[in-house]
């Protein structure tokens, strides 16, 4: 495949117009147009449900929406009626409604922390609401309303509004809010149990402020053994004909503990006025801010509302990836307008040589309406960060347009890697038509890419860049982009319910030379899983029968029947059907696949007081997964009859990584204060170990 689009003897991407034989009309899986889902909202919050998605507003009595793809919207009513009683009573007899609400799972049960207020004051309480079984198919019903959780009044310096609730890895459950005032952001420990302060901790904790400037709307997240706090900053909720009024953005910090201290990537503490801009204004996109971070199956995301200043002038809802850098720190990644594998220039972090640098245009002729022109002074930047489930071999398929009389090129960067793009004449400017595209080589490892276009010589026009995958003979389970009914495991496995199905988009089935297809299992539970083009009910690809049982501990390979012999780019989905149970699926084969088989002598005993155990003869990836601290301990890594076993000198909370030599993730093993841990059931071939601290 990419012997068409290497490096001419200049060093320039051999990337024109029809570069590859896929490249025509009508070879591509969904359609090159993207449209903004603009479902409204104000201080969205968002739940990932095995079914979809669940979203809560402000203002409408804790109304709830359901969807499958986050592109269609299902109202499904309303908790409550009116306020509580309590709360009324609490803000002395009337609320200006019920504000931000959370939806969050603890204890084996569904809360939503919800608040209300006198505008402008500080009387104000924050409640919850619980329920044992949350019905995706009706979720407003069942909920029992649990009172006062903390409240405020005009003599605190601080205001009981915008919960939100983090749960730590050690099972710990915090909530924190709080809205403008020199008390700025709170903090405190909640009980599992019921949802209420616990007793064991009755501090209240500031750990955020700006000294009475606006900051509100906070939000806590883990990942990778620290804690990400997210605040909205300014003046908010301005719209229709006051929009110009609204200065609302948002700001972010970082700290080891989760309660403090933070600070923004300068190193200046959230306490003392620090935090770092994420989203602020930019084309039509006005105020973008009172979001909430959530967990989704295989990323991190951030919901959030915005107002559309050439549209209505109204709010609407945005939910974006957080991708995250090698040394932990979060950038705001692209808005979801219905396929993962896609980045709207205009949605990507924009640094300007020179003030008219960068513009945004808005046409019927672009992708969602809009492109970025006049990419033309040195020192101007398009960052686009882009969240990859499979590490690999891509093209880029980046769309542009050239009105010039010259060719012109664009120096592109994918994780630190430059290469010069040559972008041949389209013929006029803010056309982007089917042909109008170029193809650029790019290897992507698994989780946060970041992508920088800068001008080199004349000049084009950016819509979009779709990320395709080149797929020769493995697709792993793990590096699907989403799906219904489908989870990733504690080990960092494709666990599939029957119904359900795994989403791997924009795949390049012409380097698939095989037409066998064979499947490795776990867990067998019995029932089929089949591969479909499209959809999850578009057309059978191949089917695969699952045996009722599999050998314990152990992969199990499945034949499945042939497919046609494919060509072009296709979305793939792993649909399952009439198991018992999860499946747990490995990698998806075409033809066979010539792997050294795992000896003695190639992967054990290995010691290290590194990071890093290398037990296979390639070390090109040994640093695909980012180390954010030094490893405090030292390891020997043996093989036994099942798999691998860990022997760590000391006790400690670990995370081991497992790839392969293509770089993708095998496997995944969190290690709480043990001084082994055993890896079962891989794949038979070479492995790259990797071991980093919690």
């Amino acid at each position: 495949m990419f012997g068409v689009m290497g490096l001419n003897s200049r060093g320039v991407v051999s990337a024109a117009i029809f570069t590859l034989a896929f490249a025509g009309q009508g070879a591509f899986a969904q359609s090159w147009y993207a449209t903004d889902v603009r479902q409204g909202g104000h201080d969205p919050s968002m739940y990932r449900d095995e079914n979809g998605y669940i979203l809560m507003s402000t203002n409408n009595n804790l109304a709830m929406w359901t969807s499958t793809d986050m592109v269609k919207w299902s109202s499904k009513g309303q908790i409550f009626r009116d306020s509580p009683q309590w709360l009324k009573n609490a803000v002395g007899g009337r609320t200006d409604g019920i504000w931000a609400p959370d939806l969050f799972h603890f204890n084996n049960q569904y809360g939503v922390f919800y608040c209300g207020s006198v505008f402008g004051q500080r009387t104000s309480a924050i409640g919850v609401t619980t329920n044992a079984n949350l019905n995706f198919s009706d979720p407003a019903k069942g909920w029992t309303d649990q009172g006062e959780v903390t409240r405020t009044t005009n003599s605190n310096n601080y205001n009981a509004i915008d919960a939100d609730v983090v749960v730590t890895p050690d099972g710990q459950y915090w909530m924190t809010y709080g809205s403008w005032n020199a008390g700025g952001i709170r903090l405190i420990k909640l009980d599992p149990k019921t949802g209420k302060q616990a007793s064991d901790d009755k501090k209240n904790y500031q750990i955020a402020t700006r000294g009475g400037t606006g900051i509100e709307g906070p939000s806590l997240i883990e990942h990778g053994g620290q804690y990400f706090l997210f605040t909205a900053w300014d003046v908010c909720c301005k719209q229709g004909n006051e929009i110009e009024q609204t200065t609302y953005k948002t700001a972010m910090g970082r700290a080891d503990k989760v309660n403090g201290t933070y600070k923004d990537r300068s190193g200046k503490e959230l306490n003392k006025g620090g935090g770092t801009i994420l989203m602020q204004r930019y084309s039509r996109y006005v105020g973008p801010g009172g979001g909430e971070a959530f967990k989704d199956l295989n990323r991190i995301r951030f919901v959030h509302h915005y107002y559309d200043l050439t549209g209505d002038k109204f709010n609407h809802i945005h939910i974006r990836d957080l991708v995250f850098t090698d040394d932990n720190w979060p950038e705001m990644g692209q808005p979801f307008l219905g396929r993962y594998l896609s980045a709207e220039a205009e949605h990507g972090i924009m640094t300007r040589g020179a003030t008219d640098d960068l513009t945004f245009n808005y046409t019927k002729e672009a992708s969602n309406g809009e492109y970025v022109g006049y990419i033309n002074t040195k020192g101007s930047k398009i960052r686009l960060p882009m969240n990859i489930m499979q590490a690999g071999d891509y093209i880029m398929r980046y769309r542009y347009a050239n009105g010039g009389d010259k060719d012109a090129t664009h120096k592109v960067t994918v994780n630190g890697k430059a290469q010069t793009v040559k972008l041949p004449k389209t013929g006029a400017w803010g056309s982007f038509p089917e042909k109008s595209v170029a193809m650029v080589p790019a290897k992507l490892k698994r989780g946060g890419n970041f992508i920088e276009v800068e001008p080199d010589q004349n000049y084009a026009e950016l819509d979009r860049i779709d990320f395709l995958r080149v797929i020769r003979d493995t697709i792993p389970g793990n590096g699907f982009d989403n799906g219904i009914k489908v989870r990733l495991t504690n080990d960092d496995k494709l666990a599939v319910k029957s119904g359900g199905y795994a989403i791997f988009e924009n795949v390049v089935t012409d380097s698939i030379k095989s037409t066998e297809v064979k499947v490795e299992l776990q867990q067998c539970r019995g029932g089929t899983l089949s591969i479909r083009e499209g959809s999850a009910s578009g057309t059978e690809l191949s089917k695969c029968t699952v045996p009722s049982n599999c050998a314990n501990g152990a992969w199990t390979e499945v034949n499945c029947s042939a497919t046609k012999k494919l060509s072009g780019v296709k979305d793939f989905y792993l649909t399952g059907s009439g198991m018992s149970g999860e499946v747990l699926v490995g990698n998806i084969r075409f033809g066979k696949i010539a792997e050294p088989p795992a000896s003695s002598s190639s992967v054990a005993p290995v010691e290290s007081s590194s990071s890093i155990a290398e037990v296979s003869s390639s070390s090109e990836i040994s640093t695909a997964l980012a180390q954010t601290k030094s490893l405090k301990t030292g390891y020997k890594l043996t093989a036994n009859a099942l798999g691998y076993t860990l022997h760590f000198d000391r006790p400690g909370n670990y995370e081991v990584f497992v790839m392969n030599p293509m770089g993708q993730l095998m496997a995944r093993k969190t290690v709480r204060m043990e001084s082994e841990v055993s890896l079962q059931g891989l794949p038979k071939g070479k492995y790259i170990f990797k071991v980093m601290n919690r």
